[in-house]
């Protein structure tokens, strides 16, 4: 899974950040209990500042990071 450009929208205008899976990067703003990321509105689950580059790294609490699907067959194990 690569990194992909992201826009996060604030009360005060909108910032630039970088998405991966689960984990996003953004310049050190407050944030609340959730973060608004193209238009979708995703609840925070951690987050951390590297006060190096004063990039906040926020873990999401994201359902399912990968698209899966079931098909409600059990799998095989070996014998």
């Amino acid at each position: 899974m690569a990194w992909e450009q992201v826009v996060i929208k604030t009360n005060k205008g909108s910032v630039r950040g970088m998405m991966k899976g689960d984990q996003l990067d953004i310049p050190n703003i407050p944030i609340g209990k959730t973060v608004n990321v193209n238009g979708k509105d995703i609840q925070v689950e951690s987050s951390m500042l590297d006060w190096r580059d004063n990039v906040l790294k926020i873990k999401l609490a994201m359902a399912s990071t990968k698209k899966e699907k079931s098909d409600d067959k059990p799998t095989k194990g070996t014998d």
